[in-house]
């Protein structure tokens, strides 16, 4: 009975393996193990791939782009953008999505988030080790 009750909770399953973000939000790989930011409801939340991401309290912020089949940077170090790189941030409590952020437009929204100053970003899930 009480499996029956909790199945029945469940949203759209994601078929593979997924990493929990907060609010039933999560990150999966796609066919091709680029990173896709996915919604509750199972929809993809950008329109590009996450390169780099982490989560601070209900906010998750990050980086957005293919990763490179030919990487030469481990998860341990943070991830450090280019020029043309573009930021993200969603609100797991809202749902709000602002995307297609320069460097210095996404650390100024983080900060006016209340997310702290030494906030940094990771490169690279299971998947694409």
């Amino acid at each position: 009975m009480l499996l029956a009750s909790l199945s029945g909770c469940a949203t759209a399953a994601a078929s593979g393996p997924v990493v929990a973000l907060p609010n039933s939000y999560y990150l999966q790989p796609d066919k091709n193990l680029q990173t896709e930011l996915v919604s509750r409801s199972g929809h993809r939340v950008l329109d590009a791939h996450v390169a780099a991401y982490a989560v601070s309290s209900q906010i998750v912020a990050g980086a957005a782009g293919d990763v490179s089949p030919k990487r030469t940077y481990t998860n341990e170090l943070p991830y450090t953008g280019g020029p043309d790189t573009r930021y993200f941030i969603l609100d797991t409590s809202t749902g709000k999505v602002e995307s297609g952020l320069t460097a210095d437009a996404w650390h100024s929204r983080l900060k006016a988030l209340g997310v702290r100053e030494d906030f940094a970003i990771y490169p690279l899930l299971p998947w694409q080790s």
